[in-house]
Parts: C-alpha cells; sequence; structure tokens
C-alpha cells in the first residue's frame, strides 16, 4: 500500500501543491524543497529546527507554550534563579530582581547534552521501572484474588461440612432426650395406670355386693351392708379427690431454638487491605520537601491588591505551579486561586470545619486537618476530590507532612508524628499546654526542624528538631502562623497585635515588617509563592479577605 503523501503548508495556502519533504518543528509546517531553501535564506527563519517527515508519524511537535496565569501571553524566557520558563509578564513583576533571565532559544542551547535532559531521562526511567513493578504488582494481586477466592469457597464448604457434623451431634443428642422423657413419662403414667386400675376394682367389688344383696338378700340384710359399705365408698371418693389434681397429663413436644432466623450469615466475608508493596519516591523529592529556592531574603513589600473574601482563611498552601489553596474555616471549603488572587474552584469538605492544609512532596495530593471531627483528610489537589482519612482521636489543626509521615499538631499541645499510609502512630512530642495552629517543617536540613505557633494558654513560636529537643522558643501576642524565607527566618502573623514579625533563624531577632496602617487586621494565615516574589496574608478582622504584597 503506498504511503500518504504529505503536502506543504506553506505552498498549500497560496493554492499551490508541492510535496512536503520536511517538517519545521518551530512552524510546525511540512515543508517543500523551495520552502526548506527559504527556511535557510531567510536570517530569522535559520535557526528552526528541521527533521525528515518520516519522523512526524506517531509523533507531535506540538508544545503548549501560553502561560494559563497571564492571559494572551506566552513563555519566552527562562529563569534560572527560580528554575522555571516566564512570559513578560511574570519578568515584569515577580522576577525584576533576577539577574539572569535568558531568552529560550538561549537557554536551550546545548540541551541535548544537558544534566536536564539527563535528570529527566532518569526520573523517566525510574517511573518506567516503577509502572512495570506496579503492573507485575497488580496482575499478581489479580491472580491472588482469584486464589484467594478458590481458598475462600473452600472455608465456606468446610464451614457448612463443620455445620452439618455439628447439627447431626445436636440431632443425636435431642433424640436421646426425647428417648429418656418417653421412658419417664411411660414409667409414672404406667404406675398411675396401676393403682385407677386397683381402685377401679375395689369400686366395681363394693357395687357387685350392693348389686347382689339388692337383688337376693333380706331387706335387713341390705340395710346392714349399704350401713357398713358407705363408709368404704366415703373413703374411696375422697381418696380420689385427693388423686386428681396431682395427676399430670405428660406429653413430649419439640421447641426449635430460632437458629435460622438468627443465623442471617455463616460469617461475614470481608475485603481485608494492606499498603502496596511497590516503593517509588520522586528523585527530586527523597531527600527535600520542595526544590531549590532563590537565596534572597524579602526586605520590603509593597501593596498589590486586597481578594475580598466570605468566610476566613485559615491556611495557605502554595502549588509547584504558583497556585494557591486555601482552607475556609467558616464555609468548610478548600478553594484554589491564582497567584494574583483569582478564583479558580472549591471543594466543599463535607465532614465538617477544615483548618490546616499541607502538600504532599511528590504527589498531586493534600492532607487537611478536621479539627470538630478529630480527622485529618487526604485531598485530590488535581481533581478536586475527597480521599481517606484518618482518626486522630483530638482536635488536629496544624499539619506539615515530612518524607512519608504526616505531622499534626493538636489543641492540647502536642504534636503527632502518622505514618502517612498505613495511619499508624509513630510518637508523640509534648510541645505546650495550648493549640498547635500551624506547622512549618524543612526536610533539607540535617536535624529537619519544626516550626511551631502554640495560640490560646500558650503564646510562643517554637522551633523544635523531630526528636522533640526545643531550638529555640520566642514569645508573641497571638501566633497564628509562620512562613519561611530561604535563611530560615520565620514571618509570623500576630493576631492580638495586628502584626507581621519576622524572626531570625535564632529569634534572637525580631523586626515588625507589617502592621494595622499596612492592611492587617487581625492576621491568620501567611505565606510567599514559590518565587518569594509575593506574600499572601488573610484577615480575620471586620476586613476579612486576602492581602497581596510584593516582595522586593
Amino acid at each position: 500500500m503506498a504511503s500518504k503523501i504529505v503536502m506543504c503548508d506553506p505552498c498549500s495556502r497560496l493554492n499551490k501543491s508541492s510535496e512536503g519533504l520536511k517538517y519545521c518543528t518551530d512552524c510546525e509546517d511540512a515543508l517543500c524543497s523551495n520552502c526548506i531553501a527559504l527556511h535557510s535564506a531567510v536570517n530569522i527563519l535559520a535557526s528552526h529546527h528541521l527533521v525528515d517527515f518520516s519522523v512526524t508519524t506517531g509523533n507531535t511537535f506540538n508544545i503548549k507554550q501560553d502561560y494559563n496565569d497571564h492571559e494572551g501571553m506566552c513563555f519566552e524566557f527562562y529563569c534560572p534563579d527560580h528554575d522555571c520558563l516566564i512570559c513578560r509578564t511574570c519578568m515584569a513583576n515577580a522576577h525584576r530582581t533576577c539577574g539572569k533571565i535568558q531568552p529560550i532559544d538561549v537557554a536551550a542551547k546545548g540541551c541535548r547534552s544537558s544534566s536536564l535532559l539527563e535528570d529527566v531521562s532518569k526520573d523517566i526511567a525510574s517511573l518506567l521501572i516503577s509502572t512495570k513493578t506496579l503492573l507485575e504488582d497488580r496482575q499478581m494481586k489479580k491472580t491472588s484474588v482469584r486464589k484467594s477466592k478458590e481458598t475462600v469457597l473452600k472455608e465456606i464448604e468446610k464451614f457448612r461440612e463443620d455445620i452439618n457434623d455439628h447439627l447431626d451431634l445436636l440431632e443425636k443428642k435431642c433424640c436421646s432426650e426425647v428417648d429418656i422423657l418417653e421412658r419417664t413419662i411411660s414409667k409414672t403414667v404406667g404406675n398411675e395406670l396401676d393403682e385407677a386400675d386397683k381402685r377401679q376394682h375395689v369400686i366395681q367389688n363394693i357395687w357387685q355386693q350392693v348389686d347382689f344383696f339388692t337383688k337376693h338378700g333380706s331387706e335387713s340384710q341390705l340395710f346392714f351392708f349399704l350401713n357398713t359399705v358407705k363408709w368404704d365408698i366415703s373413703r374411696q371418693a375422697v381418696s380420689l379427690q385427693d388423686l386428681i389434681p396431682l395427676l399430670e397429663t405428660n406429653d413430649i413436644r419439640f421447641e426449635p431454638s430460632d437458629l435460622i432466623s438468627g443465623m442471617k450469615s455463616f460469617e461475614s466475608v470481608k475485603q481485608s487491605a494492606t499498603p502496596c508493596t511497590v516503593n517509588y519516591q520522586h528523585p527530586k523529592h527523597m531527600q527535600a520537601q520542595t526544590r531549590k529556592i532563590p537565596q534572597k531574603v524579602p526586605t520590603k513589600f509593597e501593596f498589590e491588591k486586597k481578594v475580598n473574601i466570605s468566610g476566613r482563611i485559615t491556611c495557605i498552601a502554595v502549588t509547584i505551579d504558583n497556585k494557591l489553596l486555601l482552607c475556609n474555616d467558616r464555609t468548610n471549603q478548600i478553594s484554589l486561586m491564582t497567584e494574583t488572587g483569582q478564583h479558580l474552584q472549591s471543594c466543599t469538605v463535607t465532614a465538617g470545619r477544615v483548618w490546616g492544609i499541607a502538600l504532599i512532596p511528590g504527589t498531586d495530593e493534600a492532607v487537611v486537618t478536621l479539627p470538630d471531627n478529630g480527622f485529618i483528610q487526604f485531598f485530590n489537589i488535581t481533581s478536586f476530590t475527597l480521599g481517606r482519612q484518618i482518626d486522630v482521636n483530638v482536635s488536629p489543626y496544624g499539619v506539615a507532612v515530612v518524607k512519608d509521615n504526616v505531622i499534626e499538631g493538636n489543641s492540647n499541645g502536642k504534636v503527632v508524628f502518622i505514618e502517612r499510609v498505613s495511619g499508624k502512630y509513630l510518637k508523640t512530642l509534648n510541645v505546650g499546654s495550648g493549640y498547635i495552629v500551624s506547622i512549618v517543617s524543612v526536610v533539607d536540613n540535617k536535624d529537619e526542624p519544626l516550626y511551631c505557633c502554640e495560640y490560646s494558654d500558650g503564646t510562643m513560636v517554637i522551633c523544635l528538631k523531630g526528636d522533640g529537643t526545643c531550638i529555640f522558643s520566642h514569645s508573641l501576642s497571638g501566633p497564628m502562623c509562620l512562613a519561611l524565607d530561604s535563611k530560615g527566618n520565620s514571618y509570623v502573623t500576630a493576631y492580638n497585635t495586628n502584626e507581621l514579625h519576622r524572626l531570625s533563624s535564632d529569634a534572637k531577632v525580631d523586626h515588625i515588617l507589617l502592621k494595622r496602617s499596612d492592611g492587617l487586621d487581625k492576621p491568620l494565615a501567611v505565606a510567599f509563592n514559590r518565587t518569594f516574589g509575593k506574600l499572601y496574608i488573610s484577615n480575620d478582622g471586620n476586613d476579612r479577605s486576602v492581602l497581596i504584597f510584593n516582595c522586593k
């Protein structure tokens, strides 16, 4: 069968017919020999990448270059400081202080021999190995389920046989009891029958004598006999009258137990579950929870805009593509917002009030806390659907994820480590006596410190190691939430004083960066975007909102 001829796209647009020989991956056009020569001659087209058209069979070079967050803009530049593609709007807003921004064509030179290609290739190879292992594991589980079915059916059959054997024994026992009762009752009735027979003979004899004297005796003999025998008759009557109430009419009857209606099933057949044995960890998340961040400390915050909120935002998490996940404990919703404050979608948590949220690195999941119900719940940030729950028995507030563990802070001043997959409790750290309303973890530090805000009975910002050793504690009036920069400085919202504090990495220096005059009104949640170009603070006062600041 002859192969299909592909026509030259530029010539077709000019109503000409020419066979396409090459394909330009930049123009996404098939080119004839004349257009190939034109590409080589025109300076702006000379750098375009041409391939044999046969390469495109079953493949596509169509790569999405538009940037969703900035309408009408496309990716044109690369920022090495943040390791991301950006558009012109990004460069003007969030990357003004970055000094190494390059056009994509310049940054792409030598890409085939770069570490990026090597890393991506390794990641794909690791994924292929893991997905192959996963397929084998699932196929094995599918076969195992069939074998389990056969085993369970045999166990049910054996159980039925055991029931039959047991019923046979019960039947024999019951029949034996019938025999014993029959013999007992028959013996009693037999004795009573003999006694009744004797009485009948005595009375019959008296009657015969009365009849004889009546027919053949003199009146004197009859009178004498009647006066003699009437006392015997009286004794027999009294004896019979006393005897009859003592006699019983005994019988044998069967009273079956309520076994049939009570036995609604042999036993319950349940599904058992164990965690999948396939192990996979994204190579870029094995040692660090987040990607490498720019080593710059924000020094100035310029107000950009205010986003009005219905309810109140208690926690903000930032996704890898700089979108905001917001917990609203008044509407019981998790919402998604762009970094510029545009609402995208929401999901209502039917189980109750939500407070804290933390992303699970290397996955499309997050975990949220439900303090009124004593649960933590998993949440798919791609499909925006709720997942499984883990009962933590107390009211959880702050939450963080470190490697394979979920760390939740609760209402009695404790921090609890829970294995993410199995839900197994690992350990508990006594931090204070108040509400641990916020937890932030740093896993690319050898001590893997946890930063906690304690509110209510205690008013402390606490930094401790994973083993519970306190690194520092610092008193603030109503600390509610904190964020970290790349130098380990803590940015803490002070709910009671309407301030944002920056604590140095050892908490010895405390600077007040923003105040009520800057728009803070009972500040709750605080977060940076992933490039540290923007700061977000939620208000819980009369002006419930999310404030967006540009970082300088």
